[in-house]
């Protein structure tokens, strides 16, 4: 990269924290829940989200500039916290409580008295003297089935995380229309989802490093090309209970173990690349659990070239 682009890239991010400094304070939007997600099997659910003061934004558009997409961004990271609020879960007719942290971050991990039944189980959150209800469902899987996990940055998506100026770019000026999805992935994750059960709730997770801030961006982006429904699993990087924040060999570790643990009977793929941890960390764990990994793809970041790799049965 030559030394004018690198300067012209570091002007755009410092318009960027200049622009998201000066308008913050004229935004404003009622109290609302974010969910990211829900999930679990027939006697335990995963529910995570965050309570916020939320901010409307106008859609994106292929044809949005620069100025567009900064405005766009700061408002979609500029939602306030509600603090250390009680937040209520409602599942069956069954009441859940648990309270937010200092940034608004709330889980819950139900154990239940009777079994969940497959599929998408209806629940309601609402905080605490707020009249407000988020209807949403949780996952529920309990099925004997093929199960995919893939990373998203570099394995569906064009990020350039290994050059941060690059990376940089595509975060922040340009907007999940105007990203570059990586090709055959919809396609790849279609094929294998069709293996199991027409009634099998979805079995494709994404576990990405990328911080819970950017969990509606990733969203958006998935949706925007189609992938198949899918439950995200992104990195909380502030709270009580923050994951790892530079770790990437622990941090997939410990989420990827937690899903093995949750679905002991479902055997799963996964897709990551080249460009941090994610061929380390799917070397290990099919080892470690041959029985589970059927195996795994790993893109290659500069050729763009992706290798299958048997798992160890």
């Amino acid at each position: 990269m030559s030394n004018t682009l690198k300067k012209t890239t570091e002007k755009k991010i410092l318009l960027i924290v200049a622009t998201l400094s000066y308008f913050i304070s004229f935004l404003q939007a009622d109290n609302n829940i974010l969910i990211y997600n829900a999930y679990g099997n027939d006697k335990k659910i995963i529910i995570e989200g965050r309570m916020v003061d939320k901010k409307d934004y106008k859609s994106a558009s292929k044809d949005d500039n620069l100025l567009h997409n900064i405005w766009r961004k700061m408002k979609q990271l500029s939602n306030d916290e509600i603090k250390n609020r009680e937040i209520i879960a409602k599942i069956n007719n069954i009441r859940y409580t648990t309270n937010g942290d200092e940034e608004g971050y709330f889980e819950f991990d139900i154990q239940t008295d009777y079994k969940l039944k497959r599929g998408y189980t209806p629940l309601t959150l609402q905080i605490d003297e707020n009249p407000k209800i988020l209807n949403t469902h949780a996952t529920i899987i309990t099925d004997k089935a093929i199960g995919i996990i893939s990373d998203f940055d570099d394995t569906v998506i064009i990020s350039n995380v290994a050059n941060k100026l690059k990376l940089a770019n595509n975060l922040l000026l340009k907007n999940h229309k105007q990203r570059e999805v990586i090709p055959t992935m919809v396609e790849r994750f279609r094929k294998i989802l069709a293996q199991n059960s027409p009634t099998t709730p979805t079995t494709l997770f994404f576990v990405t490093g990328s911080p819970k801030q950017l969990f509606n961006s990733i969203e958006r982006f998935l949706n925007y090309h189609k992938f198949p429904k899918h439950i995200l699993i992104t990195k909380q990087l502030h709270g009580y209970d923050n994951d790892p924040l530079f770790d990437q060999f622990e941090y997939k570790i410990q989420k990827i173990e937690e899903l093995f643990g949750l679905y002991p009977n479902m055997q799963w793929i996964m897709f990551g690349d080249s460009g941090e941890k994610d061929r380390e960390v799917y070397e290990y764990l099919s080892k470690k659990y041959p029985l589970k990994v059927q195996s795994y793809y790993i893109r290659d970041v500069h050729s763009g070239k992706i290798e299958k790799i048997k798992g160890k049965q």
